[in-house]
């Protein structure tokens, strides 16, 4: 036999099943005890042995993979067309509790199989026990006769044992499946994160950015709540990249996510990695005021890390230019915002690094309406310490 993985049937199935074999199996061995004890030949006993062989091998097949799909398909079919008949015919037909194990492959069957094999089988072997029915009344001689006590003890002891297994089934492979469904539900969620999170800074990603600004962009055009936003940029970091290797490189840029979340101090602030040294801080709720400050506690943190940087052409630590821009009545789009921002970015870099530029917009009126700066110089991109 060769050994193969169960492709499209479910572990959860490939486990029912084995459950359901397994407890054949057992109700097998209890006839064969049971036969013993009533002092029956022994012969009697030959068909239920086979029985439980037949299927612990196929709960054991089953449970090492061996040729997985056909095994399942043995065990539905040799259970319902060969096990099922041999069981009732040596039962006392209706009067005994075999009738209730047709309710059991009846689950078998429609757990296990699928589209048309599922109807196939289901009215094959309906067909078959009405057959089974049809001769117990036509030809009674085919089953056996048993006391009113035997019949009744016959009852009392297979229909709790019948209920009981089915009982555990459900409770089992509820509690399975409810475990498998938080899994998946779990695995779901990871794949979400991981397609709006960048891998190395944990930070969100650009295409999480589009879709956080874009909401926040609408909120501001129905309730003119304001929206800030800060362009990051690491300077010299390409000097510092040649210098001491990507792999540093990498590391420089987690110490410097770790620093942005540091200084985000609000839960609706959202710090994002958008592209190599490129980060974006998205300030909802908060005006450009809140955008400068924020700024520029985030250049101080950045510049007391004094993360080594040996081939700057400035000072010899990691620094950062920042570029902040808020939303006004003319910014049309998310994009236009960022464009703003980008161009303040430009200028704090054309302005020598290591600085704080805002928007051209808003320069000017920036100092007129009190309480937006509260650091003026800022406003013409003051140099961080």
């Amino acid at each position: 036999m060769t050994k193969n993985t169960p492709g499209h049937t479910s572990r959860l199935k490939t486990a029912f099943f084995i459950q359901f074999m397994l407890f054949f199996g057992a109700i097998a061995t209890f006839t064969v005890g049971t036969n013993m004890a009533m002092g029956l030949d022994f012969s009697f006993n030959y068909k239920w042995i086979a029985t439980a062989l037949f299927v612990f091998a196929l709960a054991a097949a089953a449970h090492r993979g061996y040729h997985h799909a056909q095994v399942l398909r043995l065990g539905v079919y040799g259970s319902a067309f060969a096990l099922f008949p041999m069981a009732w015919l040596s039962s006392a037909g209706l009067v005994s509790p075999s009738i209730v194990y047709a309710a059991l492959l009846i689950v078998l069957i429609n757990y296990l199989l699928t589209g048309r094999e599922r109807l196939a089988t289901n009215a094959l072997f309906i067909l078959q026990v009405m057959g089974l029915i049809t001769a117990y009344y036509l030809q009674p001689g085919l089953f056996a006769t048993l006391t009113p006590e035997q019949q009744l003890a016959d009852w009392l002891i297979n229909v709790p044992i019948v209920f009981a297994f089915l009982a555990f089934l459900l409770t089992r492979f509820e509690r399975a499946y409810e475990r498998a469904r938080q899994k998946n539900l779990q695995r779901a969620l990871d794949m979400e994160r991981l397609s709006v999170t960048d891998p190395l800074t944990g930070l969100y990603n650009r295409l999480e950015l589009e879709r956080r600004l874009d909401n926040a962009m609408s909120r501001f055009q129905r309730t003119r709540e304001p929206v800030t936003v800060l362009f990051v940029d690491i300077d010299h970091f390409k000097l510092y990249n040649d210098y001491y290797g990507h792999g540093q490189g990498d590391t420089c840029l987690v110490k410097i996510a770790e620093l942005l979340r540091a200084a985000l101090l609000r839960d609706t602030d959202t710090a994002f990695r958008i592209g190599g040294e490129e980060f974006v801080i998205l300030l909802e709720g908060a005006d450009l005021a809140g955008g400068q400050t924020l700024a520029a506690r985030l250049g101080e943190h950045i510049n007391a890390a004094a993360l080594p940087h040996a081939a700057s052409p400035g000072v010899r630590h990691i620094t950062a230019s920042i570029g902040v821009a808020a939303c006004t009545a003319e910014t049309d789009s998310s994009r236009e915002l960022l464009r703003a921002a980008d161009a303040a970015l430009y200028q704090a870099k054309a302005s020598g690094r290591n600085r704080v530029m805002v928007a051209e917009e808003h320069a000017e009126r920036s100092t007129d309406k009190p309480g937006s700066v509260t650091r003026p110089e800022a406003v013409a991109g003051a140099r961080l310490a």
